[in-house]
């Protein structure tokens, strides 16, 4: 007790500051909340509508069955076979781009295909014509006779969501030489876009 009879002030109970770990659990919190809206905001994740990858060629609905259509820009045939289905084809051989050689293929209705019987509605085929090289390929890529080798190219197609044909020119299947450039044995691989 004081001398005047009355208790004794009590100090005022100071606040306690917030710890570390309380700090950095709201920290933490901030951050997942942060990331979590982001992840909204740009409709990111599995679920979401990812975007495009490959050359668009347009309603799948717009090419005739069968068909073949060349598209100079991306050096691909793209081909509607006669059950429906497309296959996209590079538009250079194997044996041209193991000797870096810059010869086109171009579709000619009136190529002969050797042995090889035609596709029903598709006549002729692709045909290498530069350099002194002579060589054919079905409309469907198989090799039918000549300089060169092996079946054209192939990327990957599908039909996207809004009915769109999309092929895949990121890797495609290839033939390449095993051993000496344009000889027996050969093999079937994936190839880059670059290669």
């Amino acid at each position: 007790m004081s001398e005047t009879g009355s208790p004794a002030p009590t100090p005022p109970t100071a606040r306690r500051p917030l710890g570390c770990v309380t700090r950095a659990v709201i920290a933490l919190a901030l951050v997942v909340a942060a990331v979590v809206a982001i992840g909204y905001a740009f409709d990111q994740g599995d679920s979401a509508v990812q975007p495009q990858h490959g050359f668009d060629a347009g309603p799948a609905g717009a090419y005739q069955s069968p068909s073949v259509t060349a598209f100079e820009v991306e050096h691909l045939f793209l081909v509607r076979l006669p059950d429906g289905s497309f296959t996209a084809l590079y538009d250079r051989s194997a044996k041209q781009q193991e000797l870096q050689g810059d010869c086109r293929l171009v579709y000619d209705e009136t190529a002969g295909l050797g042995t090889l019987d035609p596709l029903p509605g598709l006549l002729g085929g692709f045909v290498e014509g530069c350099d002194g090289a002579h060589a054919v390929w079905r409309a469907d890529g198989v090799f039918a006779f000549g300089t060169s080798y092996g079946d054209l190219d192939r990327y990957a197609t599908r039909i996207d969501e809004g009915k769109h044909l999309i092929v895949d020119t990121s890797t495609r299947s290839c033939t390449r030489s095993k051993g000496v450039i344009g000889q027996a044995p050969y093999e079937k691989k994936t190839c880059g876009a670059g290669s």
